[in-house]
């Protein structure tokens, strides 16, 4: 079961995904990709729920980016939000 802070610490983890992504490909003069994170992010922030394999996209920023604590406060959250 995730706490509070799992949620906290994974909603972050989302956001910085999408934003990242967002930048990375509004350096690399991709708009797709770029308009297609910040509507990722911006649904997410609507709904607080993200569809198939855009979990997979959080994991993998995670595991790059997160502390061990993080990453699995994200893993907790998402057994929770998605089921096991």
């Amino acid at each position: 079961m995730s706490t509070p802070d799992d949620e906290a610490t994974a909603h972050l983890l989302v956001a910085a995904a999408f934003h990242d992504a967002a930048a990375t490909a509004d350096e690399r003069g991709d708009p797709m990709v770029g308009d297609f994170s910040r509507a990722v992010l911006r649904q997410f922030e609507e709904h607080q729920h993200l569809e198939g394999a855009l979990y997979d996209v959080v994991t993998k920023y995670a595991q790059q980016h997160a502390s061990a604590d993080e990453l699995a406060a994200l893993k907790r959250w998402m057994t929770e939000v998605t089921g096991p």
